[in-house]
């Protein structure tokens, strides 16, 4: 049987919104990620994929349902749960006096991880994201594509079973943005680790993605590999897919 990386059942969030008044963020997803794939989070804005992941890492409470990960339920089990899993969300802060290097050791430091194997796991990622020549250089002076690779790297450091990318390649130019794709399949391909991507770059998600959940007002409207939702759909690719189930137009 494949091993089971995140199982949801019937995961429900309501939020209140002022007297009487509620929000359903999440609506009884039913959900599955397998060990080593790269599986795309997708959805319009508020569509809650932000609220799912939020409670996949502990910093939400279910209303209602069930939520697992790596096997441990996210309500009793959240400790083992963070040492075993990183989160990369679209804002993350930075520490623009340290350098790249240093950005890494503080951050893997945080974990515990030994200085001689927190170094050379720190020599592995800035290679892998072609920042070694820069390593050394305080942040402040990078640019947003750069910030961006020293981040991802920074999520990966302490070598997570599971990781959360929240669109990891805003800001970072074309060739760039070629490095950490790339980087992202050699870990869930040659390392078996498994990543969760969100991003509104259909084309980034057809290159990554084994497959796609697709979420519209908290529910899950659809989940499949790429090819599969397209001949179910009669669409001629993902992202006519993605606009009939959201807008409504053209469902066969």
């Amino acid at each position: 049987m494949p091993d089971e990386v995140i199982r949801t059942e019937r995961l429900t969030k309501v939020f209140e919104k002022g007297r009487r008044r509620e929000v359903v963020a999440l609506d009884q997803v039913n959900l599955t990620v397998q060990r080593g794939e790269v599986f795309g989070l997708l959805g319009p804005n508020g569509a809650g994929k932000t609220t799912l992941i939020r409670i996949l890492v502990g910093l939400l409470t279910p209303t209602s349902g069930r939520a697992f990960v790596l096997g441990r339920d996210v309500t009793t089990d959240i400790d083992y749960i963070r040492q075993r899993v990183a989160l990369l969300p679209q804002e993350a802060g930075i520490y623009e006096r340290l350098t790249a290097r240093e950005n890494l050791i503080y951050y893997g430091g945080l974990y515990g991880i030994p200085e001689e194997e927190l170094n050379r796991r720190a020599d592995r990622l800035l290679e892998m994201v072609g920042l070694r020549e820069r390593e050394d250089h305080q942040v402040k002076a990078f640019s947003g594509g750069m910030k961006r690779k020293v981040l991802v790297a920074r999520a990966l450091i302490i070598e997570p079973e599971l990781v959360f990318l929240d669109e990891p390649t805003t800001g970072v130019d074309t060739l760039g943005a070629r490095v950490v794709r790339n980087m992202l399949k050699r870990l869930s391909s040659e390392e078996n680790r498994t990543i969760v991507l969100t991003t509104h770059d259909l084309h980034e998600v057809s290159e990554l993605c084994y497959r796609v959940g697709i979420l519209n007002e908290g529910r899950l409207v659809a989940v499949g590999r790429p090819d599969e939702l397209e001949e179910k759909f009669r669409a001629a690719n993902l992202e006519e897919v993605f606009t009939s189930l959201v807008t409504g137009e053209g469902l066969q």
